[in-house]
């Protein structure tokens, strides 16, 4: 967290400065089957009793299917590397660090390719 340096870390997440973003909507249920095959990180609001506290994916291209029934959810991801961080909200998907060019590839393109 302390490498992107996220504008919210409570409330409504948002990475804020710097990053790249794509609407929410159609991509909220399917954007992780563009990742790489690596295990993710998945954490919330990072104040009080859910600071520090985060799961483990294994297979990050899996992570949106694993959240298709908790519409409506805020969350932090990255990789073991942490070499990128994205900010799933309400609205939209922001990423900064390596995810940045996939984010762009997104925006060009729909689910469905």
């Amino acid at each position: 967290m302390r490498k992107f340096h996220p504008d919210k870390l409570s409330g409504h997440l948002s990475i804020g400065h710097e990053s790249t973003s794509i609407a929410l909507e159609p991509w909220e249920f399917s954007y992780s089957k563009k990742l790489k095959d690596e295990p993710l990180f998945i954490f919330f609001e990072q104040r009080d009793v859910n600071k520090n506290k985060m799961a483990c994916i294994k297979n990050g291209k899996k992570l949106c299917s694993i959240l298709e029934q908790a519409y409506g959810m805020e969350y932090f991801v990255t990789n073991q590397n942490v070499s990128f961080l994205l900010a799933v909200n309400w609205y939209e998907i922001e990423g900064i660090g390596e995810i940045t060019n996939l984010i762009n590839e997104l925006n060009k393109s729909s689910p469905d390719e």
